[in-house]
């Protein structure tokens, strides 16, 4: 017994929320060897009272953390992006995490629900400008910002955070273009733009990597226009001719033919003004990739499959943040031998084709024996400090409208006018 709670039970509960599983697989687990378990009840009020205060408190910690280093380290390059809890746009929850690309760290997540903005389209704004204000707040020097090409956190940064430098991840904008670029290949008049896409794509990356200004990056990018029609010498002062060698025999290209269709549109897709004036505040160094990478280890945590109250996602998030912040800079795996090892990976993106990965290290675990002791070690005996702070989370109101249970007394009421009524 611990403070006259089951120590088993209480263990059981915390095992459950702390490595992002959920009860009733847990549940179906136990009733499958015929071991009995606790109650759904009693797993939600532990959870309630105790499990997420912990979370919380715990978590606390390592943002505070985190803080002070960003504090000492002057400024501080950050990445956002929001996560929806369901796919479509439908979305209940969205959680915007911004993290340090410095040190590859999540320094903060924030969790909106669609009913506080309108809308789950508002979501991402209103998200980023709370994670931003926060850390402004404690102090934290913004130098740059890297994010996708989210209009509203465009207008928000542009209007109001006028020093801040804003860049946009390439690897958005890539996958955008490559969209594009296999609707062309789909079709039958086109389909010769569809053999350029892996080129373009790294042709983007290539123009942000290479350039000292945004003007340099987009007289790259805009060259690739000439250069898919075997012309390689461009009216630019930046950059007046292509770099590579002549193209012929293995490195020569299925070029494309003036005033065909696959030429004009796809020139059409490459130049749209929109995207030119992108190109130009295209991020040269920092790439959101890491985010995406937190992102799919959220699902471990809290699946999209299933739904959860305000509080137990956010502690999932939470969780979810302590595991990558301590696996976020693993070493490369080696062999016996100390030979570095590799994988070849077939990502769904790359549509058949492969990678080479890094192995890295075997992913740790200590974030759950300070949680552990944390909870065993303080929360259970003192539980009154660690609510309070958890309390101070809003929650905002039910996403679906409740039906009010009238009192007993109005249902006398309605029963004595009906009976009056029929006599």
């Amino acid at each position: 017994m611990v403070n006259n709670i089951p120590a088993g039970n209480l263990q059981l509960c915390a095992a459950v929320l702390f490595t992002g599983s959920s009860f009733r697989q847990i549940s179906k687990f136990l009733g499958a060897f015929n071991i009995q378990g606790l109650s759904e009840q009693c797993f939600y009020r532990h959870q309630a009272k105790l499990l997420i205060p912990t979370v919380n408190w715990q978590w606390k910690l390592e943002q505070d953390d985190l803080i002070r280093e960003a504090l000492e380290s002057g400024s501080v390059t950050l990445g956002g992006d929001m996560r929806a809890d369901s796919p479509g746009h439908s979305a209940k929850y969205g959680s915007y995490t911004m993290m340090n690309l410095t040190c590859n760290k999540v320094i903060d997540i924030q969790l909106v629900q669609s009913n506080e903005v309108g809308n789950s389209v508002r979501m991402e704004k209103e998200g980023f400008v709370r994670s931003l204000t926060m850390l402004e707040e404690r102090g934290v020097n913004v130098e740059a910002i890297v994010t996708d090409r989210h209009t509203g956190v465009q207008k928000f940064l542009r209007e109001e955070r006028k020093e801040i430098s804003h860049y946009f991840d390439p690897w958005h904008m890539g996958k955008g273009i490559g969209k594009k670029v296999d609707e062309l290949g789909k079709r039958k008049s086109t389909q010769d733009a569809g053999q350029w896409r892996k080129s373009l794509v790294n042709h983007l990356y290539w123009s942000a990597s290479t350039s000292s200004s945004g003007q340099e990056a987009v007289a790259k990018w805009t060259s690739v226009a000439n250069h898919m029609q075997n012309v390689h010498t461009h009216d630019n002062v930046l950059f007046p001719q292509c770099l590579h060698g002549p193209l012929v025999g293995e490195g020569s290209r299925v070029w494309l033919k003036l005033s065909t269709a696959a030429c004009e549109r796809l020139t059409d897709i490459l130049l749209a003004p929109r995207f030119v004036k992108d190109v130009e505040k295209i991020s040269p160094v920092y790439h959101t990739s890491t985010l995406e990478a937190f992102h799919s280890l959220i699902i471990r945590f809290s699946p999209k499959s299933v739904g959860f109250s305000f509080k137990g996602m956010f502690a999932r998030l939470q969780v979810a943040a302590l595991h990558y912040n301590e696996n976020a800079n693993r070493s490369h795996a080696t062999t016996v031998e100390g030979v570095l090892r590799y994988a070849i990976v077939y990502p769904k993106y790359k549509h058949g084709d492969y990678t080479v990965r890094a192995l890295k290290t075997k992913p740790t675990s200590f974030y759950i024996d300070k949680l552990m002791a944390l909870l065993f070690d303080s929360v259970v005996e003192d539980p009154l400090l660690y609510q309070e702070h958890s309390e101070k989370v809003p929650v905002p109101e039910p996403l679906c409208a409740q039906y009010e249970r009238p009192d007993k007394q109005d249902a006398v009421s309605r029963h004595r006018t009906r009976f009056f009524k029929k006599t």
